[in-house]
């Protein structure tokens, strides 16, 4: 029996190459000077990767609440090893584009496979959301500080500049491989999934008829992961240049300032798994929209008199930063718990697509803003996103426990999709279906060995192993 610590490592070994790669774009337009390539195709490379995450999202996701979620990560470790190895031995920018779509796609699997994959194999329903933090910690928090560390040592250690871009997607089909080769060993559907398609084929419901229902959950998530990855992905594209916009340094100082920042920010992936066990998803989300606007508002009134202060002015850029990892476990957690197991991979598929949409958006106009040195309005736009995501969180995202989602599950396994959906938004639960006297994840009970049916009873069922 495979330990669990590698079964988590196989789920989240994705995402964490996906993160790194990335990253990647942060650098490589500095180094690979020899493709002599304009502003906008610079921007396209950046953008490339985001378009095929979409196609990966809304075509993977959905595909693999049929093949199932094993076969799912297999093929988004496969072809993002592809993308990787066309990318680091591509000879013209227009390949290179290419390639990185390619890298996306598989990337863009990743989010709703390993996120629902990740929630499905909790032993405690209400543990799904801490796990999909868990999951994001290892992914986003590794991938992201790991990229620039690479790029760094390279650059310091004299790796020639038509070299070192190539290296660094090198090292990503390194792990794209690693990966390959333990999720083929390591990972298998939960237990959970394998019922839920079961049930789903004996009622003959269509994915259509199970989600439509859930339009306002799919507004929701979907629309709060578009705003999110505007502001994440614009920044975190362009920080290297905007380190560096009004300084006369070694670019390899940026890329150091980068690594740092993305170094400091692992103590508050780490703090989200736990404040998740103590403060509901939805509100967790609000906290961490509020703290990143209240944060990029400053950023956007003193950018010039920031920018001299350089300790300041990155410590600000951590903070905003740190208050980023909420909304960015949330809106993966949130998508990967609150639709039925059947149709979950197609749910958590269409609002990571929305959410690759949005950082598509924010990856070009944030670059266009910084070619132009607009540098407070970057922030500005920040602020605008962040409003909007939290009034929508407001009134589209439920306030839910676990047993909410067994009972809404419950209900929508039973072919009661409608009353699911009233479940979903009816607040937090007990163990009876009766009301909550809070909104607090649920902290003690192990469900592992049970499964709640419409009327807040539950029944034995197969345990499901930790991931």
């Amino acid at each position: 029996m495979v330990h669990p610590i590698v079964q988590g490592l196989a789920t989240g070994i994705g995402l964490m190459t996906g993160k790194y790669m990335l990253g990647a774009t942060n650098f490589v337009e500095h180094y690979a000077e020899e493709f002599h390539a304009t502003d906008e195709q610079k921007n396209f490379v950046k953008a490339a990767m985001y378009c095929g995450a979409v196609v990966g999202m809304i075509g993977i996701g959905p595909a693999s609440d049929i093949v199932g979620r094993r076969k799912g990560l297999l093929a988004c470790s496969f072809i993002t090893l592809i993308g990787a190895l066309l990318s680091a031995f591509a000879w013209h920018e227009n390949l290179l584009i290419g390639a990185r779509i390619i890298t996306g796609i598989g990337m863009g699997g990743e989010y709703p496979l390993a996120s629902s994959h990740s929630a499905e194999s909790s032993k405690n329903t209400a543990d799904g959301a801490k796990n999909v933090a868990l999951l994001y910690l290892f992914g986003s928090g590794c991938g992201q500080a790991l990229c620039p560390l690479v790029t760094y040592f390279m650059d310091v250690a004299g790796v020639p500049a038509d070299r070192l871009w190539r290296w660094i997607f090198g090292v990503g089909a390194i792990l794209s491989f690693f990966g390959l080769i333990l999720r083929y060993y390591a990972t298998k559907d939960s237990a959970k999934f394998t019922q839920a398609r079961a049930v789903e084929r004996t009622s003959r419901m269509s994915t259509v008829s199970i989600l439509a229902p859930y339009w306002r959950a799919l507004m929701g998530t979907a629309g709060c992961w578009l705003l999110f990855d505007v502001a994440e992905y614009g920044l975190k594209q362009n920080d290297a240049a905007i380190f560096s916009a009004e300084e006369n340094r070694p670019f390899s100082d940026s890329v150091l300032t980068v690594f740092f920042t993305r170094l400091l920010v692992i103590p508050s992936l780490i703090f989200a798994p736990w404040f998740l066990k103590q403060v509901s998803s939805k509100r967790v989300q609000l906290i961490g929209f509020l703290g990143c606007l209240l944060a990029n508002v400053v950023l956007a009134i003193g950018t010039d008199g920031l920018k001299r202060e350089v300790l300041l002015f990155d410590a600000l850029y951590i903070v905003q930063l740190s208050f980023q990892s909420l909304p960015g476990v949330t809106t993966m957690a949130i998508s990967a718990e609150i639709f039925p197991s059947a149709v979950r991979g197609t749910g958590a598929g269409i609002s990571a697509a929305s959410g690759k949409i949005g950082a598509t958006i924010g990856s070009y106009v944030f670059s266009e803003l910084k070619n132009k040195h607009e540098i407070s309005a970057i922030f500005w736009s920040v602020v605008c996103t962040m409003l909007l995501a939290t009034f929508l969180t407001l009134v589209a995202i439920p306030l839910y426990n676990g047993h909410t989602i067994d009972l809404a599950d419950s209900l929508a396994c039973e072919g009661r999709v409608t009353e699911a959906v009233k479940m979903l938004y009816s607040g937090p639960k007990t163990e009876e279906g009766k009301d909550a006297t809070d909104d607090l994840p649920d902290k003690e009970e192990d469900t592992s060995d049970k499964t709640v049916t419409a009327t807040g009873d539950f029944q034995p069922e197969s345990a499901v192993a930790v991931v």
